[in-house]
């Protein structure tokens, strides 16, 4: 087992006041993948109060004293260490009811949702694996800790993160298990958004997410997403081509929804400004065919900076032909706003024009050097303007 020496220092700490303290949950079973670990949690026989006067010499956060846990910051590093626990009844399928503390690490681990993460290690005890985690990874199998309907029940979110797991580790769901994410799926409707979206999002740009996508359409989960909108095979078979990055692979997703329906997905998962911006502009870009220069300069115009994955994206849909991407790529940094243009407003109000004649006539010649970016040129603009100028006000 590879960690960083401040977690073993961390568990050595533990040790020496006479507390047991071990490695548990996704950083342990990265650790087991060969994957590097994002951060690493620590279960302890130690109560949140001897653990803030174990590590009084270091910055330590009261993260969640209800729950047991606190977080000390480590090198530079915050760690959450949490105290064993068995969690009471789950009365609103997101949170128990009642949480008591225990010295057994086994019990601990028997109230975490799968298999792979229901392991424990630290160096001098080597790993607890009551429920055979180590034998799931071998297996590329997501199983529920104990009875499946039983974890669903006490946190619903649990059907998001088996589809999700599922989508980044490569890993077959047990059959048991995803009979019982398909019985309990409704539990979804209980779950806050943001929880549903942070889940979803990381499984949408995961390495392959279609398997999972086609899981929980036939298993009625999606819904609790998408709403009413069911996107076709053709769209959740050509998403991991798209780039690993929410607005990209949102809007080839919504790319058969109309704007108002897509609009409100987005806004019931809470998806940043950036995000609802992005998805919707590669979904509207996804819809038209780009098939020559003057087309990708157009699509640049119509949806800026997500030109190249909206072009992408009609391209997968067959409505753009292979080759699409490329040469919109190509045309990123030719003229396609007015700001890109050699005159501005002042130049047009100095040829005569006034009010909206002059964002009217801008229009018009931004149009002209999409079409023909050799316009770009002051002199020829400006001849262009007067021109344009002059003919609106009938001269």
């Amino acid at each position: 087992m590879k960690y960083p020496e401040y977690i073993g220092e961390i568990i050595r700490r533990f040790e020496a006041c006479g507390e047991s303290a071990y490695i548990v949950g996704g950083g342990l079973r990265d650790m087991m993948l060969g994957i590097e670990p994002h951060d690493y949690d620590i279960a302890t026989s130690a109560l949140p109060k001897k653990t803030a006067e174990i590590f009084s010499d270091k910055h330590v956060i009261e993260t969640g004293l209800k729950h047991g846990t606190v977080t000390v910051v480590f090198d530079g590093e915050p760690v959450e260490i949490t105290t064993f626990r068995i969690d009471g009844s789950y009365t609103d399928m997101r949170h128990p009811d009642s949480v008591s503390f225990t010295d057994d690490i086994t019990l601990d681990l028997s109230r975490r949702d799968f298999t792979i993460n229901a392991m424990a290690y630290s160096p001098s005890r080597g790993l607890v694996d009551p429920f055979f985690g180590r034998a799931d990874i071998e297996k590329r199998l997501i199983c529920a800790v104990g009875d499946p309907v039983k974890r669903f029940s006490e946190d619903a979110l649990r059907i998001m993160r088996a589809y999700r797991f599922s989508a980044q580790l490569g890993f077959s769901i047990d059959e048991g298990t995803l009979d019982a994410a398909m019985k309990m799926a409704e539990g979804l409707a209980l779950i806050a958004r943001e929880r549903i979206a942070n889940e979803f999002f990381k499984l949408i740009t995961s390495g392959d997410p279609y398997r999972s996508l086609v899981m929980m359409q036939r298993n009625g989960a999606l819904k609790y997403v998408l709403g009413e909108y069911e996107p076709s095979d053709e769209i959740l078979s050509q998403l991991c081509k798209m780039p690993a990055m929410v607005p990209a692979r949102m809007g080839l997703l919504l790319s058969r929804a109309d704007e108002d329906t897509a609009r409100e997905i987005l806004r019931s998962l809470r998806a940043s400004g950036k995000q609802t911006t992005g998805a919707l502009a590669v979904a509207r870009g996804a819809c038209l065919k780009t098939a020559s220069p003057a087309d990708a300069r157009r699509l640049f115009a119509l949806v800026g900076i997500y030109a190249e994955h909206a072009a992408l994206a009609s391209e997968l849909l067959e409505i753009s032909p292979s080759g699409a991407y490329e040469m919109t790529k190509r045309q990123a940094d030719t003229p396609t706003s007015i700001r890109d243009l050699k005159v501005n407003g002042k130049d047009m109000a100095k040829l005569g024009a006034s009010g909206r004649l002059i964002g009217d006539t801008l229009s018009a010649l931004l149009s002209m050097v999409v079409d023909d970016p050799t316009l770009n040129d002051r002199e020829k603009l400006l001849a262009l303007a007067e021109e344009t100028i002059n003919k609106s006000k009938g001269n």
